[in-house]
């Protein structure tokens, strides 16, 4: 495809407040990666965030904390920058940073970087996708940053109310697991071969997404990112992992009330009900019942228990559970 005709295909009739000078595009690449790119003329800095669609629900039971540790893992080192420090040094040369993230059914890599460091920044980034080499030479250290991170949220008493709720979900459920995972969940011997395995089963290029916000026009960063991004591999045949056919509550496992001892001096009382998922996303009946609960104003529930003395804060939330569910609480 001629670039003309590529930037031709870009979308940028994207909805945005009129206050927003910053011009938008977005493009599905040949290879399925979503992609929306955001150019700014008056930055300072550079940055980029991809999204993979996919997190730790496909876990094994006897692999607990894998996907985890894929995050930690696959930034260091590709077939064309095999140093496993190389991305990361990069960006600190070039003021900038990089994290990522494991949830439950996504997993998200970002940095951001000077405007004079983009592009060798992203080529670096991209490649963690197209050829990692999983360097071995890295297994033990990030076992050990893995189970530190754990170590060190085993007095947050907001962690183990969570890990208490994962617990008593229905065993055959894939939201009864332990999505961290430390030295103990992931000490089998084997397990960069298995950790091949789930990068070549799940991280196929049609379940991504790509976030780049640039000083560049849009039709530069088009020519960058399909350069780069659309060399990611599709996974042939790939399918979705389906998170329903176990229902995470039924009647077993509801109607229950749990006495928890805390770490800290402190009294809460949660409330949390189970809705199944409601597709029509425009609804936003959770979002709804949020406000609704969790309002601060005159004649509300928070200021008639706050007049009381009867709480000093409530607060109220929802939460969509990879298309499965909702909780609220």
């Amino acid at each position: 495809m001629k670039e003309k005709d590529s930037v031709a295909s870009l979308n940028t009739n994207i909805i945005k407040p009129k206050t927003d000078t910053l011009n938008y595009g977005f493009k599905t690449l040949s290879n399925g990666i979503k992609v929306l790119l955001i150019s700014d003329p008056d930055t300072n800095y550079s940055s980029a965030a991809l999204g993979v669609n996919i997190g730790s629900l496909v876990d094994k039971k006897d692999e607990q904390g894998l996907a985890h540790f894929c995050e930690h893992l696959l930034s260091m080192g590709s077939k064309k920058y095999p140093s496993e420090n190389e991305y990361a040094e990069y960006l600190s040369k070039n003021g900038g940073i990089s994290n990522a993230h494991t949830s439950e059914d996504k997993t998200i890599y970002y940095f951001n970087v000077s405007n004079e460091g983009f592009e060798g920044a992203l080529d670096r980034f991209a490649h963690m996708f197209i050829s990692p080499t999983f360097n071995e030479g890295s297994i033990e250290r990030e076992i050990k940053a893995i189970d530190n991170e754990f170590s060190n949220h085993l007095n947050d008493d907001g962690r183990r109310m969570l890990q208490l709720k994962r617990s008593e979900i229905k065993k055959e459920s894939p939201f009864n697991h332990f999505n961290a995972g430390n030295l103990k969940s992931l000490s089998f011997p084997d397990i960069r071969d298995k950790l091949l395995v789930y990068y070549n089963k799940y991280y196929s290029s049609d379940i991504m997404s790509l976030c780049v916000y640039n000083n560049k026009s849009l039709e530069e960063q088009l020519k960058i990112v399909e350069d780069l991004f659309s060399l990611i591999p599709r996974i042939e045949g790939f399918q979705m992992q389906k998170y329903d056919l176990v229902k995470p509550y039924d009647e077993t496992n509801l109607k229950y009330i749990y006495k928890i001892v805390p770490i800290k001096e402190i009294n809460i009382l949660e409330l949390q009900w189970y809705f199944p998922y409601i597709e029509e996303y425009k609804d936003e009946i959770g979002l709804y019942l949020s406000n609704i609960f969790g309002h601060e104003g005159p004649n509300t529930l928070t200021s008639s228990l706050n007049r009381d003395n009867l709480c000093s804060e409530l607060m109220s939330s929802h939460n969509e559970i990879c298309k499965t569910c909702l909780t609220y609480q």
